[in-house]
């Protein structure tokens, strides 16, 4: 079973490498999720950092707007668990206390911008630094 599951990720991670860099990036991240015989399993550091709500909204298939509506309302908001739900916010710049948006796919607070373009976002795994490239096609709501 393991040589298996090991297979497939190897398959998965063959496919992903030659899609979009966004996409990478975001598969990459995504791997702290599992499949255990149809159904998404948390690793134990998901787990460790994850609230009750978020860790539901992960095993439904990722705790990124479960984790960003905790960042900036301080609870979970249930209709804020799908990224695409953050579009209803107004359009804004990027700028700390925003959140960047990749449509269909994720979303993450901005907590800081660069002249250069680049932002940094936190999100329930990490701080990242999205380079300026990426940062250009992604959308910017504030949800205050």
């Amino acid at each position: 079973m393991r040589a298996f599951l090991a297979a497939a990720l190897l398959f998965l991670l063959a496919g992903v490498a030659q899609a979009d860099p966004l996409i990478r990036r975001q598969h990459h991240h995504m791997t702290a999720l599992h499949h255990a015989h149809g159904r998404h399993v948390l690793s134990a550091a998901m787990n460790a950092v994850l609230s009750a709500p978020c860790r539901l909204a992960a095993a439904l298939g990722g705790p990124c707007g479960c984790f960003a509506s905790e960042f900036f309302f301080g609870k979970s908001v249930r209709r804020l668990w799908l990224a695409d739900a953050w579009l209803a916010f107004p359009h804004v710049r990027p700028a700390p206390g925003t959140a960047a948006i990749w449509v269909h796919r994720h979303v993450a607070p901005v907590v800081a911008t660069a002249a250069d373009g680049t932002i940094t976002v936190h999100d329930s795994w990490a701080t990242h630094r999205v380079p300026a490239h990426i940062a250009r096609r992604l959308v910017y709501v504030a949800p205050r």
